[in-house]
């Protein structure tokens, strides 16, 4: 053999190996390709799963919420129970328009009575008292367990997520208030985060498929609706439901296993997901043809250049699948790598403000020139501070940086730096006479956990306020607020089940420092990890007052109270609040423990309250009946709220309890001083006792003593004390 034919036979085996290895690497940068395309779209579709399900739970506590303030309004139970239409509507009307122009997505609100029959519906309230007896598992099971419920409800002419709380009159079940929402809402706040195609899955003996135009039949058991119409075309084409399998062989990737359940976590509905990838995979076989077409004259030069150049591919196409092709700033699944690393670090999230209006407006090219150039001013902007920056869709963007501490008023400034450089933005573009500007709402947070949705906490709550923008805190934070509240509302129920709502009694003195009398103050015992903690009434009361424990406790602390100072020398002063006396199930139990005291006039009632009252001729008639009885009468807090001066001719108290905020300030405070001096003077015109709360020291002491003040409650004679366990 020749050295010609050496150098052809080596040539051709060369040229073998080269062919061989371009051939196996084509096939595997395909492979490697497809393989992160459907790594990316697991995570996208873990992602949705996961704010859907969140999206479902955030909604469900906020409208728990709407609808306990609605069925809190005054005269709401009473007009319920006496099934008043017309009366409902005046007292709901104005807070459902209140509550629509906040949460637009609220479909419905109707007040059922007690068997189940609409009363009343908010949202078409010309139909109201319509006596349709309704059927619906959510409002025959509220009416059934008497208690809030909620979830997907499969009616006649569709799906929709429903919510009920039960509503009480003097302890007595009279009916419920249900809210509707569609589900197009779950699925467009999925769009607002996601590029996906979406509708729901339901079989057909759950609707009357047929006979719905919003419905697609998509096998002879399920059928497709509110879904969009690549989606739908999707199933008309494949006549196929599969809720285990993405469909990697079609224009998209399907899955179906997201459950919606009904308020008995039954699952009455699947929540479909497509994610689009004819274009994607177009676009890198394209690319991909192109490429190994100059790669395979760069082989047949250098075996060197072959390597670079394949590592350079893998690096093009993993760069595309992290870029926004709009921009050209990294996106959505480049910045979730990043929070991945659960490093401390700086994340500002912004949207750009009434950027629909832009679209409108203008339209979708201009709006895009729009997000171009704001890109390219936040990626300036990145460069000059150290961020890094990310379109993450729609008109959102993200400037992120890793930082081990936060100085708030650096960042402070920095945020001011931002919006001033976008707010002075000039956008001109071709053809158009306009110049655009615009403005942004941003949330920043510092935190290596949960940022993301932190931020869009903080930036949510900018929107509801006049900030431009916020960093995440507590106060932001709508679901710790809420897992706050519930955690309240439990402590409460486990505290009456177990007895913990005790009094607690400080006493009141003479001039002499003699101790002539307690109040009785309300307090929760609990305990955590074995210690020990006292909750004072402004933590829980309010809370108990919206849940429908207030009655329960104010009869616990009545009871209590009464029965330990039965026998006692010392007199006893309870706290009653105005619309407490015209509770029947509170004055009954207050007029059965003043019967059985040994001594009436021992007791003093304290009316407490610092806002107006309604029906004053009613309150003087429940103290004339409290005098009847033989007990004492106190007015709390004189010197603010209700109780003025001719309110106390009326009255004619046994005792007035000077306002705290004058006593606090009595040493430093001119004013505090004529006042305190002119209610004891009017009050001893009167034969008024006049009693002086807040009194923390020596100084306090020797003042109102000199100023004629009575009896004396507060710190400097005695801390409120638990007397019945015989503990401080």
């Amino acid at each position: 053999m020749n050295v010609e034919q050496t150098k052809i036979r080596t040539l051709i085996l060369i040229l073998s190996v080269l062919f061989a290895s371009l051939f196996i690497g084509y096939f595997f940068l395909k492979f490697q390709i497809k393989t992160l395309i459907n790594n990316s779209i697991q995570n996208q579709y873990k992602s949705v799963q996961q704010i859907f399900s969140m999206s479902v739970k955030n909604e469900n506590l906020i409208f728990d919420l709407e609808l306990q303030k609605i069925i809190a309004l005054p005269g709401l139970s009473k007009a319920l129970l006496e099934q008043n239409p017309q009366e409902i509507d005046r007292i709901v009307s104005e807070s459902y328009a209140r509550l629509k122009v906040t949460y637009p997505h609220c479909e419905m609100l109707t007040f059922y009575s007690n068997h189940g029959i609409t009363l009343y519906r908010a949202h078409n309230p010309q139909i109201h008292g319509d006596k349709v007896n309704h059927q619906r598992k959510i409002i025959t099971d509220t009416y059934k367990f008497k208690k809030s419920l909620s979830g997907f409800e499969i009616g006649e002419l569709g799906i929709n997520y429903y919510m009920t709380q039960p509503l009480f009159y003097e302890d007595k079940y009279i009916g419920s208030v249900e809210a509707k929402l569609s589900p197009v809402y779950f699925i467009n706040r999925l769009k607002t985060h996601f590029n996906i195609q979406a509708g729901l899955i339901l079989k057909h003996a759950s609707l009357d498929a047929m006979s719905n135009p919003l419905v697609v039949n998509v096998d002879s058991t399920y059928s497709l609706m509110s879904s969009d119409e690549k989606l739908k075309s999707f199933f008309l084409a494949n006549n196929k439901v599969n809720k285990n399998l993405f469909f990697t062989n079609e224009p998209l990737i399907v899955k179906s296993d997201i459950a919606l359940l009904n308020h008995s976590k039954e699952t009455v509905a699947h929540l479909m997901v497509g994610f689009e990838t004819k274009k994607m995979i177009q676009e890198t076989n394209l690319v991909i043809y192109k490429l190994f077409g100059l790669m395979l004259i760069v082989i047949l030069i250098s075996i060197y250049i072959l390597h670079r150049g394949f590592e350079k591919i893998l690096y093009f196409f993993t760069q595309r699948l992290f870029t926004d092709t709009l921009t050209g700033l990294k996106n959505r699944l480049s910045l979730n790598k990043l929070l991945e690393q659960n490093k401390n670090h700086i994340l500002i999230l912004s949207d750009i403000k009434d950027f629909s209006i832009i679209n409108e407006f203008y339209g979708v090219k201009v709006g895009n020139e729009v997000l171009k150039k704001v890109a390219l001013e936040f990626n300036k902007f990145a460069h000059k501070h150290g961020f890094s920056a990310f379109h993450i869709g729609g008109d959102e963007y993200a400037l992120y940086k890793v930082e081990e501490f936060f100085d708030a008023e650096q960042y402070n400034d920095i945020l001011e730096s931002l919006h001033h450089d976008i707010n002075k933005l000039q956008i001109h573009i071709d053809d158009l006479f306009d110049t655009i500007r615009v403005d942004i709402n941003s949330g920043i947070v510092f935190d290596a956990i949960d940022s993301l949705e932190k931020a869009q906490m903080a930036l949510k709550k900018t929107k509801a306020s006049s900030a431009s923008y916020l960093a995440y805190t507590k106060q932001v934070d709508t679901k710790e607020r809420s897992e706050d509240l519930l955690q309240m509302r439990h402590s409460i129920r486990y505290a009456l089940e177990h007895k913990n709502v005790v009094p607690f009694f400080q006493p009141i003195t003479n001039a002499q420092g003699e101790t002539t009398k307690y109040e009785s103050l309300i307090r929760i015992v609990e305990f955590k990890n074995g210690i020990k903690e006292v909750l004072g009434p402004d933590s829980f009361l309010e809370i108990a007052k919206q849940n429908g424990f207030y009655v329960e406790i104010a009869n616990r602390m009545i009871v209590s109270s009464l029965s330990f100072f039965k026998n006692k020398s010392e007199k006893i002063s309870i706290n009653i609040n105005p619309s407490d006396l015209f509770n029947i199930s509170i004055t009954d139990t207050l007029i059965k423990n003043i019967k059985n005291f040994d001594i009436p006039k021992n007791i003093v009632i304290e009316i407490t309250e610092q806002e107006s009252i309604e029906d004053f001729e009613r309150l003087v008639h429940a103290i004339k009946m409290l005098r009847h009885l033989g007990v004492l009468i106190a007015i709390d807090d004189f010197g603010s709220g209700y109780a003025n001066y001719a309110h106390i001719l009326a009255i004619k108290p046994d005792y007035l309890k000077i306002d705290g905020s004058l006593i606090k300030n009595i040493l430093t405070d001119a004013d505090s001083r004529i006042l305190v001096k002119s209610i004891v003077s009017f009050a001893k015109e009167l034969a008024i006792i006049t009693i002086a709360e807040y009194v923390e020291n020596e100084d306090i002491y020797k003042i109102l003593r000199e100023y004629g003040v009575d009896e004396y409650q507060g710190y400097y004679f005695g801390k409120p004390q638990n007397l019945i366990e015989g503990e401080t």
